[in-house]
Formats: structure tokens, sequence, C-alpha cells
């Protein structure tokens, strides 16, 4: 089963403070979104591919916002992981990178699948103008 209405936004970040500027940020863009926000690789892959009384209940949200950087399951092998999966290959990704992140993890991401990459910058102003920026184009292209 296919469940579109569970959340607009799933949101994988592991640092509370790092994801209440990023919820900020999409809520100044988009005030209706529902958003779900889990800490670790592991729980966004059990919340996108729930087994619920042994039925596979695969939920899709519009946008993805994912930390490559989380514990339990990597983000680059969540990604891959969703990229992989018919029912949510087309899901649109936002990569970030924590600084001094490894570059190369964002050419991996790109192989993945990743729509598009970002450095969380130390700046928290310039983040949140660049990531309300990119989640600009995003509600243009897909609304």
């Amino acid at each position: 089963m296919i469940n579109n209405s569970v959340a607009d936004i799933l949101l994988v970040e592991n640092n509370p403070s790092e994801a209440a500027v990023i919820r900020s940020a999409i809520l100044q863009n988009k005030s209706a979104s529902k958003i779900h926000w889990v800490k670790d690789g592991d729980e966004a892959l059990s919340f996108i591919f729930n087994y619920e009384k042994g039925k596979l209940d695969i939920h899709i949200p519009r946008l993805i916002i994912l930390s490559l950087n989380i514990p339990q399951v990597s983000g680059l092998e969540v990604l891959q992981k969703i990229k992989a999966h018919p029912s949510t290959q087309h899901v649109m990704i936002i990569s970030l990178l924590s600084p001094p992140g490894e570059l190369e993890m964002f050419s991996d991401a790109i192989k993945a699948g990743s729509n598009i990459c970002m450095i969380k910058s130390p700046d928290c102003k310039e983040f949140v103008r660049k990531l309300k920026e990119e989640l600009g184009y995003y509600w243009k292209v897909f609304e």
C-alpha cells in the first residue's frame, strides 16, 4: 500500500538545533506543509518503508531533506535505498552536508540520485537564505 498523506516533507536530521532552523525555513516558505522529523537513517527508512502487520505500507513524502551525516544508517545509504525502490525513486531529495564534510560525499549523493546538495553554513542566516531559495524553486516546479 502506498500512503501519500502522512507528510509533505520528511526531514532527516540528528541535530535538534539544525532541525529547528530547517523547519523554520520550510514553514516560512510553505506554511501548510506537514513535516515529519526523524533523527537517524534507520528511523527514516522505517518511516518510508513501514511494515504494518506484515505488509509494506510505503509513506511517500513530496520532499526529503536528508542530512548525509546521520547515525545508524548513513544518509548516503538512505538515499540509495529510496532511489532504488520503484515507488520512491521519483521523490525529490535535498542532501545536506555539515562543514567541514567530505565533499566527495556530494559526488556520491548526486550519483545516488540526490536532486540538490547543500553545505550547511555555519552562518545560520546564510544557510536559511540558501535553503529558502532552494525550497522556493522546489515549490514553483512541483505545485
